[in-house]
């Protein structure tokens, strides 16, 4: 399916008022009105009827059923209300025809019950295109790959629960196009368009059999669409929601390794991972690596040891200057590594709410010890111990797929 069309909503115009764009930050005066519940109730055609429900259990399981019967359903998304149907059905495929036109599939794109399931299925290997699926999904973004598939995760509870529920039975590809007709006015309320007995008629006819309704959607428009390039870049296809500010901050990978004092092996591993994610193919500007200490003095130099042990392993020690970790590191950083178990107990003690972005270093659970005042030997050890454990780490998923996991649905 070569194009992702995520469903996307607007808001009514009633009274003016400020709220806050979750995807962006921005304060904008919006003419809005509050999300209402649907009715209460079923729409009958002079032929058949869609069912019009609410959200609940026995909904979505009416819908994954229509599905399972190669039926089409009405689904509300973050974005807007989306049609939706298993592209293995010739029925669905014919019912989208009749309501978007004679080639609805390249219009359309997979939406996964899951972001795990999407990761599984997508195979990404570059590593800057892994973590804006981790980073962005689920969300108002929809992904076109190098192949022409795609695949959108949207952000809300009862389109998840019908595409899960007919996940589980069988279904695994279900598409959706998003309510973009000319006709459809913004695509954000459904009842108005059930009520309308052209629209009804037609979807009635195109073998759409049952609706769920949940009011007003909460974004107001079509989602973004990106598309995967070769080298590890994107393009936006479709403006939406996800702005290209919000993508830049999202696809920034920081790091922060903590040891003790700050002069010898949080430093190192700070310049080893520099290169080992450059080799890895991250753009230099998409990431960021720091270094400080549980008990850090300000300013002091990596030790000469620790220097002459980077070059040893061909690896340039940059300009260092000791720091105490603070709040701020905490918080600026999506990936926290301490040295020993005792660096990442202090952490999490003393910054509980980052706790999950904190790990031991070592992904076996071994503490690498500190070489200070050892003889170089010692550091030529720590230097390598610590360039299989960085390897081994950058080389794993980054945070952020914990990270979206924490913040679904806020």
């Amino acid at each position: 399916m070569p194009v992702c069309s995520g469903p996307g909503t607007k808001r009514i115009p009633v009274s003016l008022h400020r709220v806050t764009d979750k995807y962006t930050g921005n304060q904008l005066e919006s003419s809005v009105i509050p999300a209402r519940g649907p009715e209460t109730g079923t729409f009958v055609s002079n032929t058949s009827q869609i069912s019009v429900l609410k959200p609940s259990e026995s909904a979505y399981k009416a819908a994954a059923a229509a599905l399972a019967r190669g039926e089409l359903v009405i689904l509300p998304t973050e974005t807007i209300y989306g049609v939706f149907g298993d592209p293995e059905s010739q029925q669905a495929i014919e019912g989208m025809t009749k309501i978007f036109g004679p080639v609805p599939v390249s219009l359309a794109g997979w939406h996964a019950p899951s972001l795990e399931l999407a990761l599984e299925r997508a195979n990404v290997t570059h590593p800057v295109h892994r973590r804006m699926l981790e980073r962005l999904l689920p969300g108002p973004v929809g992904f076109i790959f190098e192949s022409g598939d795609s695949v959108r995760v949207p952000d809300n509870a009862a389109a998840l629960a019908v595409l899960q529920t007919a996940h589980d039975a069988g279904h695994t590809n279900i598409f959706s196009i998003g309510l973009m007709r000319d006709d459809f006015g913004k695509g954000d309320e459904i009842e108005p368009l059930l009520k309308n007995d052209s629209i009804r008629q037609q979807l009635t006819d195109a073998g759409v059999t049952v609706v769920i309704d949940v009011g007003q959607t909460a974004l107001g428009r079509p989602s973004t669409i990106l598309r995967f390039t070769n080298d590890g870049g994107y393009e936006i296809t479709r403006e939406g929601p996800v702005g290209e500010r919000f993508i830049s901050e999202q696809l920034r990978r920081r790091l922060l390794f903590v040891c003790t004092g700050n002069t010898c092996r949080s430093p190192m591993a700070s310049a080893i991972a520099v290169r080992v994610l450059l080799e890895q193919g991250e753009p230099e500007d998409l990431f960021e690596v720091s270094s400080a200490g549980t008990m850090a003095a300000t300013g002091a130099p990596m030790t000469p040891e620790a220097a002459q042990a980077l070059r040893k392993l061909g690896y340039e020690p940059d300009s260092h200057e000791s720091k105490p970790v603070t709040a701020a590191d905490v918080q600026r950083a999506d990936e926290i590594y301490g040295l020993t178990r005792s660096h990442v107990n202090a952490m999490k003690d003393a910054f509980p709410g980052a706790a999950w972005k904190v790990s031991l270093l070592d992904p076996d659970g071994n503490d690498i010890p500190d070489p200070i005042g050892l003889p170089a030997s010692v550091y030529d050890e720590t230097c390598r111990t610590l360039e299989s454990s960085i390897r081994s780490r950058l080389v794993m998923p980054s945070a952020g797929a914990e990270r979206q996991e924490r913040g679904a649905g806020a």
